[in-house]
């Protein structure tokens, strides 16, 4: 079952500015070659490194872990998805920022 997101687009969730430097970043098209949800942990797992939007430094680019969360969004998680990414053993920034982000932003709450 595909979790419920509270149905507004992902630029009225996300600064807009970061949604629109997100899908033009050559980072985030190299993400399409990810089909699974298997794949998108694992890139998580090795290139996430910090859970700022914005990358560090003079660059100013988005972060991966916010072009993760972006694919995260495209690929519309179930609910025992989510479930994985909360409950995930390996990595800090597959439970607590990406699925916690996840939901925080794309879910509606109350």
């Amino acid at each position: 079952m595909e979790i419920q997101t509270s149905g507004r687009p992902i630029d009225t969730l996300v600064e807009k500015v970061l949604c629109m430097n997100i899908l033009s970043s050559d980072y985030f098209k190299e993400l399409y070659r990810l089909k699974t949800y298997h794949e998108v942990i694992d890139e998580i797992y090795h290139q996430v490194d910090h859970v700022e939007p914005w990358m560090t430094g003079n660059c100013r680019g988005p972060s991966t872990a916010f072009c993760l969360l972006y694919k995260f969004f495209t690929m519309k998680l179930t609910v025992k998805q989510m479930h994985g990414l909360l409950k995930h053993p390996d990595s800090p920034y597959i439970r607590a920022v990406i699925g916690f982000c996840y939901l925080s932003l794309f879910c509606p709450f109350g």
